[in-house]
């Protein structure tokens, strides 16, 4: 073998620029390798275009058992392969949304499975590799990357996640569940914050408590049945009218519902803000949970007389779902059904207890010093500083005494997570091609900050 080399999977017209400014840092010290099945993508500078994977074409029975040997190679299962669009499509079907290209046969994943160990298999048997990037980690050649990064010791890295509290910075995580190692290493070190941290958190805490930041994504965002930005669409989506239609008269039944919602009338409450699905965020990363109504019904149905909960949809997801989805919590007398634009400070602020799954929110929450636990093991829980239940009804027995954290205790918290984070734009279109370059040289430059992090296996 020769030089260290790092893997690049780019994702079409999606994620190119990044790529590009990778290449442009990773190519002075380490072989280069990128996949990218789109032709027409162009890259410059130092490395090599690898070509993209080719689905099997072996005779059927040679196929199923060429599956039942990688199976037993990798640890990696078929189904198991594809389980994030397996869920992604019934949520889809559920969301009002058209899902038919989610489905496959047992034959058309098999031929992508094999193809996809055919490909990695080679490229870590020829290569040297220590580091591999993507931005998800949801398709079969990604889960294929990561069965082997456990079988031959290398770095994969997969999933920026954009810090809510601070829209400008993004974590770079592994493993099914995007756990950040870098993160938990700076929470441990206890070390005394410097100016520039104590400058950071100051700043951050000071700007929640004027207001709560709106993710970027969602400041255009409205409670309107009908969006500018949709309207716009119509001509081009003619074929999905009636996925729109629906998705107005959802937003009209859930205007209606939450017409009188003030949350100062509720008493106490647990507040659960419920994530945008289908997302790999329960598809992928807490598949325990994808069902996530269900987390609110359990609780309701088993709580005491003075627990209530207020239920708060994505704004994101506004209209997708409608009555048949959410007359299963508001019939229950203890949950209230917030509207999904209402002011997200006043309920945590207020709230005696907020759960979330894997959400932002749970270090929102921890800024406003309420409260916090989670289910779905985000890369931000320890028993320490934000507690993930093993089951989601074990806040009931939290419900009378909740922990709540020091503000030294939240001041190392937020320390750890700016020391484990960097600047990426978040802005897209092609007007935006410079930042993004400039966004791939500053995940190159945090990678190589960090090595002893970044280019081996590590397991949490």
């Amino acid at each position: 073998m020769g030089k260290e080399a790092v893997l690049l999977i780019s994702r079409g017209y999606y994620f190119p620029e990044y790529i590009q400014g990778m290449i442009e840092v990773f190519h002075k010290d380490y072989e280069v390798l990128v996949i990218e099945p789109n032709p027409e993508i162009k890259f410059t500078g130092r490395h090599t275009r690898l070509k993209p994977m080719i689905k099997s074409n072996l005779e059927l029975e040679k196929l199923y058992q060429k599956v039942n040997q990688i199976e037993n190679e990798t640890g990696l299962n078929l189904y198991e392969s594809y389980s994030n669009y397996f869920y992604y499509g019934r949520l889809a079907e559920e969301a009002n949304i058209c899902s038919t290209s989610y489905w496959k046969s047992k034959e058309e994943l098999s031929r992508e499975f094999v193809g996809a160990y055919n490909i990695v298999e080679r490229i870590t048997r020829e290569h040297d590799l220590k580091f591999c990037f993507h931005d998800t980690i949801d398709l079969i050649l990604l889960q294929m990357v990561e069965a082997f990064s456990k079988i031959r010791n290398f770095g994969f890295y997969h999933t920026l996640i954009r810090l809510g509290a601070f829209d400008e910075r993004v974590l770079l995580t592994c493993g099914m569940s995007r756990k950040s190692p870098l993160f938990y290493k700076n929470l441990k070190e206890n070390k005394p914050l410097s100016i520039e941290e104590n400058k950071f958190i100051t700043k951050t805490i000071n700007d929640f408590s004027k207001e709560k930041k709106v993710p970027q994504y969602l400041q255009k965002k409205t409670g309107s049945l009908i969006s500018l930005s949709e309207l716009k669409k119509l001509p081009l989506k003619i074929k999905n009218m009636k996925y729109g239609l629906k998705r107005i008269l959802n937003r009209m039944y859930l205007n209606k519902v939450t017409r009188n919602f003030t949350h100062n009338s509720v008493g106490d409450y647990i507040l659960f803000f419920l994530h945008h699905q289908p997302e790999s965020t329960t598809t992928s990363a807490a598949q325990g949970y994808v069902d996530q109504w269900k987390i609110v019904e359990d609780i309701a149905v088993n709580a005491p007389l003075d627990l209530n909960i207020i239920v708060k949809g994505h704004p994101w997801s506004f209209g997708w779902h409608g009555k048949n989805y959410f007359k299963k919590l508001i019939r229950l007398p203890n949950v209230h059904l917030a509207p999904a634009f209402y002011p997200g400070k006043e309920l945590i602020k207020d709230a005696k207890i907020v759960l979330t799954i894997n959400g932002s929110v749970g270090i929102e929450a921890l800024i406003y010093n309420t409260p916090v636990y989670t289910v779905g093991n985000p890369w931000y829980s320890d028993p320490e500083y934000i507690e993930n239940l093993d089951n989601h009804l074990d806040i009931l027995n939290r419900w009378e005494n909740p922990k709540q954290i020091s503000e030294q205790k939240r001041n190392r918290f937020l320390a750890a997570v700016y020391k484990s984070s960097f600047y990426s734009t978040n802005l897209n279109g092609p007007k935006f091609y410079k930042e993004k370059i400039e966004s791939g040289h500053k995940i190159a430059e945090h990678v190589l900050a960090h090595k002893d992090i970044y280019f081996r296996r590590m397991d949490q």
